[in-house]
């Protein structure tokens, strides 16, 4: 199916083809559930498309910032629709970071919420590229547009663009973990073709709750997407804070979600079941996440083998996805049965994908096109015959992938050891007193630097503390080869610097 739903507006065509008259988002609105079906979504996004043409019929770029909820992926659909290139970003954004990333992506338009507009004055202060800003003000500018840009209106024309499967889509920054965030160029075909796969499908009736921002390619492309191809349901979460009643309110099947999350709601659950012991496991997990919850894809981080049993015993599968921005995003996705259940999921089947020297490569049309304006850190992302190096260190088995770590965080020891500190950091997850911790190396030694979690040390001194941690660090280590062991540990003061996406920032680790 990939090969013929080659944009992403034929693959929103495929949906309403086959699923017009399903739901397809319900979110809320004043405590009210509203329902889109599928029809009324791809109208609304050609709309979106349609003002967009009737404001600038030549190419731009569009800087796009706004909150998770229906108008905003309809807008977004809709702006690749009309065939510019869009860059999401955060809405947490600063000025001096916008200023920084309008100038490098070349943005003409900003889109963004009205609470943005003072910021977005100082951008224009100082970057003199930007000519437009549209407020998106409040939900009755989206009916206007909704409305006054319909197919029946005298800009019905508007939305007939020569679609180019090749021209770059969307411009996502990755978030720069060890250094300069790069602009990564997804076309229409990437977007589409990373969507449209078989090897997992949303069965009949499954309904999914979306919790994660939508400026991320992870959510857009694996919620939005995905969900379009597969013809389910998709429930928007809207403020994270609202998260647990929510989902007791949408009462979904499934949901994809970050290994911190599943951690929180894995422990909720079981709060309710020590403070209710006449409820089994499986009765105190419904009333956390409903009667109808069943699965959870995890991505961009490790999730436990700890975790994915004890999730099971509530009667619920966890399991991991991998995959990166490169990739839009997706290289792997869940396998929801027995086997493999602690890799990070089985190749889709939309790329070629292959290990060499331990390293995991990828072609084929998920691949982005390229980092905007960098040449040269383009060419040194591809092999000499056309494979990305993703940077993450694995092996496959059984079409499946098992990653250990990333290429750029080895540690070297003048031995000529090689070691992974993910291997390592990854055995301190289920210490509930470890909150964060990186391991580095330190004049030839394996350092620990440790965020205690003040949840459950917080009332301890700092030599309580100390203790604790060391006893960690000892049973880490008895799990671990002599030559991998932790020599030293220290107590970090405050939390990791992280990025948009929630990983730690190892920057300051690199000497």
């Amino acid at each position: 199916m990939s090969n013929k739903l080659v944009t992403v507006r034929r693959l929103a065509e495929y949906a309403v083809s086959n699923y017009a008259e399903k739901d397809f988002c319900r979110y809320i609105i004043d405590g009210e559930v509203r329902v889109k079906k599928y029809k009324e979504f791809f109208e609304d996004s050609l709309a979106v498309c349609r003002y967009i043409r009737s404001i600038n019929k030549e190419h731009i770029h569009i800087a796009f910032i706004g909150k998770t909820n229906y108008e905003y992926i309809a807008c977004l659909t809709g702006m690749i629709f009309s065939g510019n290139t869009v860059v999401p970003f955060s809405p947490d954004i600063t000025v001096d970071e916008a200023t920084l990333l309008f100038d490098d992506a070349d943005i003409d338009i900003l889109f963004c919420e009205e609470e943005f507009l003072p910021r977005a004055e100082k951008i224009k202060e100082s970057y003199s590229g930007l000519e437009k800003v549209v407020s998106l003000g409040d939900r009755a500018w989206f009916e206007y547009i909704f409305s006054t840009y319909n197919s029946s209106s005298e800009y019905a024309s508007l939305s007939e663009v020569d679609e180019d499967p090749y021209s770059c889509s969307l411009i996502i920054y990755t978030s720069g973990t060890t250094g300069k965030r790069k602009g990564v160029m997804l076309t229409n075909r990437n977007l589409a073709a990373n969507s449209s796969y078989d090897a997992y499908s949303m069965d009949e009736g499954d309904v999914s709750f979306s919790v994660l921002p939508m400026h991320h390619v992870f959510c857009y492309a694996c919620d939005v997407l995905k969900t379009l191809y597969d013809g389910g349901c998709l429930c928007l979460n809207g403020n994270l804070s609202e998260l647990y009643k929510n989902i007791l309110i949408f009462e979904p099947t499934i949901m994809r979600i970050v290994p911190a999350m599943c951690k929180s709601i894995l422990t909720k659950i079981k709060i309710t079941e020590r403070r209710n012991p006449e409820l089994s496991k499986r009765e105190a997990a419904e009333k956390i996440v409903g009667k109808n919850f069943r699965r959870m894809i995890a991505g961009s981080a490790f999730l436990s083998q700890a975790v994915i049993d004890e999730l099971a015993l509530y009667g619920i599968t966890a399991r991991q996805g991998y995959g990166m921005s490169e990739c839009s995003p997706r290289i792997t996705t869940s396998d929801f049965s027995e086997n493999n259940k602690y890799s990070n999921g089985v190749i889709i089947g939309v790329d070629e994908v292959r290990c060499v020297d331990g390293e995991i490569q990828v072609k084929g049309p998920s691949v982005m096109k390229g980092y905007y304006k960098m040449p040269d850190e383009t060419a040194n992302a591809f092999t000499g015959d056309g494979f990305l190096h993703t940077g993450d260190l694995g092996y496959i088995k059984d079409n499946h992938i098992y990653l250990v770590g990333r290429r750029k965080n080895l540690i070297i020891l003048s031995n000529g050891e090689n070691i992974s500190p993910e291997e390592i950091e990854n055995k301190f997850v289920d210490f509930t007193e470890v909150k964060e911790v990186i391991v580095y190396g330190e004049n030839d030694k394996l350092i620990a630097e440790i965020y205690h979690d003040e949840t459950f040390l917080g009332e301890k001194d700092v030599d309580e503390i100390r203790n604790i941690l060391a006893e960690i660090v000892d049973k880490v280590n008895m799990q671990l080869n002599s030559d991998r062991a932790i020599y030293d540990f220290r107590l970090r003061e405050k939390p990791f610097e992280r990025t948009s996406t929630g990983k730690i920032k190892r920057t300051e680790f690199y000497y």
